[in-house]
């Protein structure tokens, strides 16, 4: 474990991710407010669209080396820098100056994942996630997630981009933990273990879940404004990596009554801070 490696490769994944999503929301926005099949194969015809997937391509293996390097508590809650890399990169695509509060809220991430990264301390190595929690995390995630987006069917357009985005997110939470879980098992039993259950059934939960979670934040794109998907999809991921992460792999976790009410004022403040800085990148 390099916690030196795990945390420049996040920080890097978080420019790739932060950059692409920048770009994706510009190619997938349409005022329309539908969410169609048709949509997201237009977006396949959009060479923007398909650069993003790059840097998304990118961000993914730079997470995937940082997932290797440090624990899930420590590498996911830096992903959220993703929010202020895309401000510059939504200004650079034709968005807004940034202001006096999109700095504020920046400052506000900043120093929430301080605060976070103090509290927690070291989570110590992650166990390898086996065959059997690996489905399950899998199943409940897949059910949780259909009933949410059935429940919002017919609602205001922000309620629906905030709940696809939030459900993308939770998604993207559970791809960090079989990342981990992944890369840990590769390392200590080489690309052999694909052979058994313990090997293979993570990596496809991994690859059904991610791509669900990435098509489905192209959804939300089209839904609404990224000051409703971003701030609930940015919010909830690390959210549920850092649960997941403390459940399944067993790395440690401060729970305190103190340390719980932080740990929600952390989240409240990088919500608050996403949802500041996402305007500046939605299309006038």
């Amino acid at each position: 474990m390099s916690l030196v490696v795990a945390v420049s490769s996040a920080v890097l994944s978080a420019t790739a991710y932060g950059t692409a999503t920048a770009v994706q929301h510009r190619a997938a926005h349409r005022d329309t407010g539908q969410a169609d099949a048709s949509g997201v194969v237009r977006l396949v015809r959009d060479p923007r669209w398909l650069a993003s997937v790059g840097g998304d391509a990118l961000g993914l293996v730079l997470q995937l080396v940082a997932l290797a390097s440090g624990p899930v508590l420590l590498v996911q809650p830096l992903l959220v820098l993703a929010v202020p890399v895309a401000l510059p990169v939504g200004r650079l695509l034709g968005g807004p100056a940034p202001t006096g509060r999109d700095y504020a809220a920046c400052g506000g991430i900043l120093a929430s994942l301080a605060v976070f990264f103090g509290l927690v301390g070291d989570p110590g190595e992650a166990s390898a996630l086996t065959a059997g929690p690996a489905a399950w995390a899998f199943a409940a995630a897949a059910v949780a997630g259909a009933v949410l987006l059935l429940a919002v069917r017919g609602t205001h357009r922000a309620t629906r981009a905030a709940v696809y985005g939030a459900v993308a997110g939770a998604w993207f939470g559970l791809v960090g933990v079989l990342l981990d879980s992944v890369a840990t098992t590769w390392q200590r039993s080489g690309v052999g273990v694909l052979a058994r259950p313990d090997g293979w059934v993570p990596l496809a939960c991994l690859l059904v879940v991610g791509a669900a979670a990435l098509v489905l934040t192209q959804v939300s794109f089209q839904v609404g404004s990224l000051a409703a998907s971003f701030p609930a999809n940015e919010a909830t991921a690390p959210v549920v990596a850092v649960v997941l992460g403390a459940a399944l792999l067993h790395e440690r976790l401060p729970l305190s009554p103190g340390h719980v009410a932080a740990y929600l004022l952390c989240v409240l403040v990088v919500a608050a801070g996403a949802t500041q800085l996402a305007r500046g990148l939605s299309p006038a």
